[in-house]
């Protein structure tokens, strides 16, 4: 499982206890799954990149290394945000032993004839992604362009962290404004911690550099649909997602698609009974 910024594998916490041990949550114990959640580098108490260079396609080769070198044969993906970007990157290796993936997102911009010819229902997509874009995405420009600065800054003071990652949970939850009625502060502030103790700040924002200057989360990677099989959550309050036409153009074997949801951008966190019936859907399928 594959998290992204300002998350981290704590996201996880609700999910994995269903399932790696479902008997004990009520379900067929035949379902359960082994969870492997890494830091990404430069987040957590992952260590930290000391040179430039370390974009989602170097991310992806040190996960695939990581399963390789713990034994696994036969294994799949799940991820978020930036985590979305690494399993595309990841499927298109093609590494042995790889049967599928699940996303709770999708790094991916609908063409201006996909906008044309849009839905009622993606129109809608197309407004919030704009709202996103052009109200609530400074972070995201400030951390491609001079992600040292800030991180400064970040490094510097508790409360400055803490301001801009629980930006984050206010904007993008489900309950948008506000924050506390969709995580607990716990929650918040333990994730905010696992920036704050290991002194990420600064080189989790680089990893916006890197991919900026790569030219996007496809950039140096192969062209044309990803043909692993691939498993959707589009929750409803996510502001940036999208249809299921709009997945098929890229992914060539969507397996599964769950756009009904209600939720937002953290998906374990605010509906993990949800995450976890739809990674189960989807791997069932793959069986």
């Amino acid at each position: 499982m594959m998290h992204g910024w300002p998350g981290s594998v704590l996201e996880f916490r609700k999910v994995i206890g269903p399932l790696t041990d479902p008997a004990a949550h009520g379900d067929d114990p035949r379902r359960a799954f082994h969870i492997v959640a890494p830091a990404m580098p430069g987040f957590g108490f992952s260590g930290k990149p000391v040179s430039t260079g370390c974009g989602l396609p170097q991310i992806s080769d040190l996960y695939i290394k990581l399963m390789t070198q713990l034994g696994y044969t036969r294994w799949g993906m799940q991820g978020g945000d930036l985590g979305a970007g690494v399993a595309d990157a990841i499927a298109r290796k093609k590494p042995d032993g790889l049967v599928g993936a699940h996303m709770n997102f999708a790094m991916v911009l609908p063409t201006s004839e996909e906008m044309a010819e849009a839905s009622p229902e993606e129109k809608a997509m197309l407004g919030d992604a704009k709202h996103f874009w052009d109200v609530l995405s400074g972070y995201a420009k400030e951390q491609s362009t001079r992600p040292q600065t800030i991180g400064y800054s970040l490094a510097d003071s508790p409360s400055g962290l803490a301001a801009w990652i629980y930006a984050m949970f206010q904007d993008t939850g489900a309950t948008r404004g506000d924050a506390e009625a969709s995580f607990s502060q716990d929650e918040m502030l333990d994730d905010i911690m696992l920036y704050w103790i290991p002194n990420t700040g600064a080189s989790a924002a680089r990893l916006y550099w890197e991919l900026s200057k790569a030219g996007g989360p496809a950039g140096g990677q192969p062209k044309g649909p990803i043909a692993n099989p691939t498993g959707f959550t589009m929750l409803k309050q996510e502001h940036v997602r999208i249809s299921k036409r709009w997945a098929q153009k890229r992914y060539s074997d969507v397996i599964y698609f769950n756009g009904e949801s209600d939720g937002g951008h953290f998906a374990a966190l605010e509906r993990p009974q949800v995450l976890v019936d739809d990674i189960r859907a989807t791997f069932a399928r793959l069986s």
